[in-house]
């Protein structure tokens, strides 16, 4: 769980496609990006928006729209990237394919 303290670590966030606001949202896991990479099978190329942006959310599907669907969103900062080494990739938010029992499966079964 994330532990919110822990400075410069890729975050994982839940968000539900209802979001608008980050307001009285935490992330969900904490953890360094290569890890949150490895679990959330990201590549550079699924980057959605800016840190100071709220990630897309909205298909223009009304019955994905309207579904209440969560999607599992990577937030990385410059620092932490810097950390990483590799430069493909930049900050912001990045969408994951894996659904969140995806997600949590890769959590308990992928050791450390």
């Amino acid at each position: 769980m994330y532990a919110g303290g822990a400075n410069n670590m890729a975050e994982v966030w839940y968000l539900n496609v209802e979001t608008e606001s980050l307001e009285g949202l935490e992330p969900k896991h904490e953890l360094e990006l290569g890890r949150c990479i490895e679990l959330l099978e990201m590549t550079p190329d699924r980057w959605d928006a800016e840190l100071d942006s709220l990630p897309v959310l909205r298909t223009g599907d009304p019955l994905i729209d309207e579904s209440g669907y969560v999607y599992i969103f990577m937030k990385v900062s410059q620092d932490e990237i810097d950390r990483y080494g590799d430069s493909r990739w930049k900050p912001g938010w990045y969408k994951s394919q894996l659904t969140i029992v995806g997600f949590e499966t890769n959590l308990r079964k992928k050791p450390k």
